[in-house]
């Protein structure tokens, strides 16, 4: 619940109303998969996707969202370059594949080996917390709150 509040609320505050999709699904299932589902029941063949958190329009370019609440999962910066290759095959976006993707990193906190880590991966880090995004870190283990790597020396560029 946290994590949409957040989300959301940053979503609303960088992207016009109708320009993003929350949850959204990205790959192409394969034929495989579509064989064996009755004609009637193909929709359910989005489970076999993947789910970005969210993705939004603007200007021309794609922007392929995670977010992170509890910083000690910020491993989904591997999950955006993924996302964002399985975009490019997405039938539902194709008239979009040939537009620039930017990928972002959307987390309550950050720290210097995370930013190296996500910045070789052309990820953008944005911070953005709430007043209840703050108070709901407060309640959970301090392990879970705070960012794994925090301490690393981040590598040499």
């Amino acid at each position: 619940m946290v994590h949409d509040q957040l989300l959301i609320r940053w979503l609303m505050d960088n992207f016009p109303v109708g320009s993003y999709i929350i949850n959204a699904r990205l790959g192409a299932v394969s034929e495989e998969v579509l064989k064996r589902i009755p004609p009637e029941y193909q929709g359910f063949t989005q489970n076999y996707q993947l789910t970005a958190d969210a993705i939004a329009f603007k200007d021309n370019k794609v922007y392929i969202i995670e977010c992170i609440v509890r910083p000690a999962e910020w491993w989904k910066i591997q999950q955006l370059d993924t996302y964002a290759e399985a975009f490019r095959v997405t039938e539902r976006f194709r008239d979009k594949w040939d537009w620039p993707i930017e990928k972002i990193l959307l987390t309550t906190q950050t720290n210097p080996f995370m930013e190296a880590q996500a910045a070789s991966r052309d990820i953008r880090v944005v911070k953005f917390t709430t007043t209840e995004t703050e108070y709901y870190l407060g309640t959970v283990r301090k392990r879970q709150s705070t960012p794994h790597g925090k301490g690393l020396k981040p590598p040499a560029t």
